[in-house]
């Protein structure tokens, strides 16, 4: 029984994983910016979702697409006047503008906010589901389940809208694409606000069970980073793999060792992985 409350604890949390690391695919597989920044960027979701339900009383469930817009509107914005210039450029160039972007959002978080912890308590969530012997919190639940049907409803828009053709055609060959008509630009930036605005609202579901604090993206940034290169890098789909796998080596880690060591196994696993398949879990990733 206990093997299977582990492997219901990290099914639960590889879908706010896969869901923290959609946007950072996202990104990287359109436009080629790596987003240093990515953590932060969930930890102004976060911070949305609490301000929200302690200044107006807005249920978290509820702020959850207004996380998605707010952070749309910054990424958009973003791409437009700052990382545009990052397009087709060395990584390192993105990889040091976004860089500079965290340092500027976790200083302004301390000035609006300090330093302190806070907790957001959904009274609804507190309960947990039963099923037999195994216990399902619904905070872990609800988090979980939207994760996953945030990556499923990003990889539908890829697969099957005109924007989502636009996006895999830049993704392929972004100087063909713009001689075949498509306003890359466009692309790139409603790409980067796409993926922020998913990337808030994985924050908003990481508010739920977690503290909330200026300093918590670079957790966040290191296991979302974790969870693209084991799914493969830009490859969406393979997001659910990856979030999956760090879930359920950080459930088995906890239940069986020690929580403390779970960041480690998460990136023991990641080097195995990395040794012996380049391209991630799926093979399908890129391999810079």
């Amino acid at each position: 029984m206990v093997f299977l409350q582990a492997v219901a604890n990290g099914v639960l949390l590889g879908g706010v994983y896969a869901a923290a690391g959609v946007g950072l695919s996202l990104i990287f597989g359109v436009t080629g910016i790596v987003n240093a920044a990515h953590g932060e960027l969930m930890m102004l979701g976060a911070f949305t979702t609490y301000w929200l339900a302690r200044s107006h009383g807005v249920d978290p469930l509820l702020s959850l697409p207004v996380a998605f817009l707010l952070l749309f509107a910054f990424g958009y914005g973003l791409q437009r006047f700052v990382l545009n210039r990052s397009v087709g450029a060395p990584l390192l160039v993105s990889l040091l503008a976004t860089f500079g972007l965290s340092l500027v959002l976790v200083n302004a978080a301390l000035r609006l906010w300090s330093a302190d912890y806070r907790v957001l308590s959904v009274p609804y969530l507190d309960r947990s589901l039963h099923l037999g012997e195994v216990v399902l919190p619904y905070t872990r639940l609800v988090a979980g389940g939207l994760g996953l049907l945030m990556v499923a409803g990003l990889s539908a828009l890829l697969a099957r809208t005109p924007l989502g053709r636009a996006m895999r055609a830049t993704a392929q060959d972004w100087e063909m694409a713009q001689l075949a008509g498509i306003d890359t630009r466009r692309v790139f930036a409603l790409t980067v606000a796409l993926g922020v605005g998913v990337t808030g609202a994985a924050g908003s579901l990481v508010a739920y069970f977690t503290n909330i604090h200026p300093y918590m993206g670079l957790t966040y940034t290191l296991f979302a980073f974790a969870v693209v290169v084991l799914g493969g890098m830009g490859y969406i789909p393979g997001v659910l793999y990856g979030g999956l796998a760090i879930g359920l080596a950080q459930a088995f880690t906890e239940t069986y060792l020690e929580a403390g060591l779970s960041l480690m196994v998460a990136f023991l696993l990641l080097y195995v992985t990395l040794s012996l398949r380049p391209a991630g879990i799926t093979g399908r990733g890129r391999v810079e």
